[in-house]
């Protein structure tokens, strides 16, 4: 070639280049040595198989040579590394290819956009300039169209403008007429021959014939060897070189590529709903798997569930009460329960502790059940035809509680009890207001087993929920319930004058008469020593003892004994033995109205903890009901909640797995986006991040998605979702997030090394 003043832009010399396989060695190039000056146009041509497109893609900085030099602006490159090939490839080469490798879902304007903001340009500033470019080649009409919908000589177009748009001073292009008819490659030609005039262009075609009237150089290879140089088309004009407008410098720091990473991540979802589609969808399944998973294994944390209930202490078996006292030992005041009603997950507080463990039976034939038989052997005063009746309890799942657990705001008709026999329970509808029925009490732990006491009482309210709870009245509950927590009573009788002593120690359940005053009493009929004639309670009206002993928190007998003379009535009532009527006054005088035990029901167990502690701190002494009476580990229980853990553990570890795989296999479709993005010059470090940002955004939508839908779920009232979420606080919030995050993370780096390794080949 003959030589010129000009200094070359881009020179090699003696650069070698081999390939190697298991079997063979493949040497592509021979010592070449050329030198390339702005304004050629040059055109290197040779047989299939010769080296041309190793020895432009060497030029292009897409592969790395064996042996020799290659200068740039008279600058070496032994030295270079990945990033400073990454840093040539971004500002020094512009490219064209026979496949176009256009972004096939970005818009025309998008595509050439893309290289300027990889170069460094700001998006408004990009766009501007991206539309300059795009009428320079004709394309200005089609900046909306997606690149796949222009035609073949339009994409090359669009190529040539996203070359152009990087402002480079060479202009590589590979057989970009390869794939277009004889007219449109002649328009594509005379277009980089337009360019040559700023550019150096440097073309590999097969096909020379067409670029021969166009080309200032040809350059023929022939088995890896520069067999010919020779300038062509040469003229004496001098055309100005036209003057490119400079992008702004940009620091390409972390931040700007964090930006940059963002950006091609919002623009792949946006340009591809579908693909955006598919894997959200993927991912949600994936995140409400794990959110089901993880939620288990919280719920199964503890294991109480597991363990036998004993209802010795506390009959009622409800794992969301607390029984609550202050720690000062003083009676509990409305103040006090109006302080454990405000916290945090408490339903509701029933001042009536011990009353909620008394089970009540309202209806019968549900509850309860009558059975009548023949007296066989019956007393002289009884009819021939005496029928004995006895009664059954048969649910005794019921339990009491009060109307302190229930406002106005819950009823739907009538009102809240006023009097001791009042009740609000559940109705379809209103027909059952003002009625009465027959209810009765038992209570195993308080009273002894067999002991019961039956009232009438009055319906006088209707709740708008739906539930089996029926809601008594305060001082009915604190009747039969509060006496117990306090003292041991007893009806004494049957002195002995040579023992000194009462022969009779009786337990009474004490209850409320309207009728009695003072100190009338009315025991049962139910006397169990009427076959001793000297135990048995004396028939008539009598005077007997009250004996009231304090107990302790284990329920022994403390302190000496208070005595009150009664006066026992004729008249016997018809509950069982224990049961012992009194007027209010003597009930009043004795137990009194003050209460030292509530009760505190939570939204959920899994709230049991947070629950005690807050009482601690605001002054009270807490126990779970339900904690203290469970007792020795039950074998299929165990062996239950041991399988759920490990189906969760295995599962969580089996989305993993099924994400790195699943997922990696559909992003590997992207593997030739990442191919253009790269040969336009962007760093390696923004591509491997653009998945990071695109996939994360996958899994943050999914992730909202799932609690969301979990939100909606529970308060539609799917048992299994409501149950968990009561065991989502914070950190098993942020461990269901960190698990989806982590996930994403690990699929991408897979993905990054797969890319990584077939981006390099």
């Amino acid at each position: 070639m003959e030589q010129t003043d000009k200094k070359p832009i881009i020179e090699l010399q003696n650069i070698s280049k081999s390939y190697y396989s298991e079997t063979a060695v493949t040497q592509a190039l021979r010592k070449v040595s050329l030198s390339f000056e702005l304004g050629e146009f040059v055109a290197i041509t040779g047989e299939s198989g010769s080296g041309k497109s190793t020895l432009l893609n060497i030029i292009g900085g897409m592969d790395t040579f064996d042996e020799g030099e290659m200068y740039i602006y008279g600058e070496p490159t032994f030295q270079y590394d990945d990033l400073d090939w990454e840093d040539y490839r971004r500002t020094k080469i512009g490219y064209v290819f026979q496949d176009y490798s256009l972004i096939g879902h970005y818009s025309v304007l998008d595509n050439v956009m893309s290289a300027l903001v990889i170069m460094g340009a700001e998006q408004d500033a990009a766009r501007e300039m991206a539309r300059k470019y795009l009428k320079q080649v004709g394309l200005d009409e089609y900046e909306n169209h997606r690149a796949t919908e222009l035609s073949s000589g339009q994409k090359q177009r669009l190529s040539i403008a996203r070359a152009l748009a990087k402002n480079t001073d060479v202009i590589v292009a590979d057989e970009p007429t390869g794939n277009l008819d004889s007219e449109t490659g002649n328009q594509i030609i005379s277009l980089l021959k337009e360019l040559s005039k700023d550019h150096l262009v440097i073309m590999v075609t097969h096909n020379y014939d067409q670029a021969e009237a166009y080309v200032s150089r040809k350059i023929r290879i022939h088995d890896g060897q520069v067999i010919s140089d020779v300038l062509v088309n040469q003229t004496d004009e001098k055309k100005p070189a036209m003057e490119r407008e400079k992008l702004p410098a940009q620091e390409m720091n972390l931040r700007w590529q964090n930006r940059v990473a963002a950006l091609f991540a919002k623009r792949n979802r946006k340009t591809q709903p579908g693909r955006a589609f598919l894997f959200t969808t993927f991912l949600f399944i994936i995140s409400a798997a794990s959110f089901l998973f993880i939620g288990e294994l919280f719920l199964h944390k503890d294991d109480y569930h597991t363990r036998g209930y004993s209802n010795s202490v506390f009959a009622r078996e409800d794992d969301t009460r607390i029984s609550v006292k202050r720690a000062d030992g003083k009676p509990i005041t409305d103040e006090d329960l109006q302080k454990m009603a405000s916290m945090r997950n408490v339903v509701c507080v029933d001042s009536c502790d011990l009353a909620n463990d008394i089970n009540f039976y309202l209806d019968e034939d549900k509850d309860y059940e009558y059975h009548y038989s023949k007296v066989l052997k019956r007393p002289v005063e009884a009819p021939s035809n005496a029928v004995t009746q006895t009664v059954s309890f048969e649910n005794t799942s019921r339990f009491m509680k009060s109307t302190d657990c229930i406002s106005e705001d819950d009823l739907a008709f009538g009102r809240m009890p006023e009097a001791r026999n009042e009740i609000v329970l559940y109705a379809s509808d209103d027909s059952r207001l003002g009625s009465s029925q027959k209810c009765y009490f038992t209570s195993d732990n308080l009273w002894q087993s067999g002991q019961y006491y039956f009232t009438d009482v009055t319906i006088v309210g209707i709740l708008k929920e739906k539930t089996d709870d029926v809601y008594f009245s305060r001082a009915l509950c604190q009747m039969l319930g509060n006496p117990s927590s306090l003292a041991e009573y007893r009806l004494t009788y049957a002195w002995d004058s040579v023992l000194k002593l009462y022969l009779v120690r009786r337990p009474v359940i004490p209850v409320i008469n309207d009728s009695l005053k003072g100190n009338e009493v009315r025991a049962s009929a139910t006397d169990p020593y009427k076959d001793n004639d000297k135990m048995a309670m004396p028939p008539g009206a009598s005077e007997m003892i009250l004996s009231w002993q304090a107990v302790n928190e284990k329920k022994d007998v403390v302190g000496d004994p208070i005595e009150d003379t009664i006066q026992v009535q004729a008249e016997r009532n018809e509950y069982t033995s224990k049961v012992l009527e009194m007027s209010q006054e003597l009930f009043d005088k004795h137990y009194g109205g003050e209460t030292y035990q509530a009760s505190i029901y939570m939204t959920s167990y899994a709230k049991t903890d947070a629950i005690l502690k807050a009482l601690e701190k605001k002054g009270y002494v807490g126990v779970s009901t339900y904690r203290i009476s469970t007792g020795e580990y039950l074998e299929d229980l165990v062996n239950q909640r041991l399988i759920i853990i490990g189906i969760c553990a295995f599962g969580l570890i089996a989305i993993l797995l099924a994400e790195i795989l699943i997922l990696r296999s559909l992003m590997r479709i992207r593997v030739k986006d990442y191919f253009v993005l790269k040969f336009i010059g962007m760093k390696m470090q923004v591509i491997k991040r653009i998945s990071y940002f695109e996939m994360g955004g996958y899994a943050l939508a999914a992730i909202l998605l799932t609690l969301i839908l979990a939100w909606i779920l529970r308060f539609a009232g799917v048992t299994i979702i409501k149950d968990i979420m009561w065991y989502y606080t914070l950190i098993p919030y942020l461990l269901f997030a960190l698990y989806n995050f982590l996930l994403i993370f690990l699929t991408v780096a897979s993905f990054n090394r797969l890319l990584k390794g077939r981006l390099n080949q």
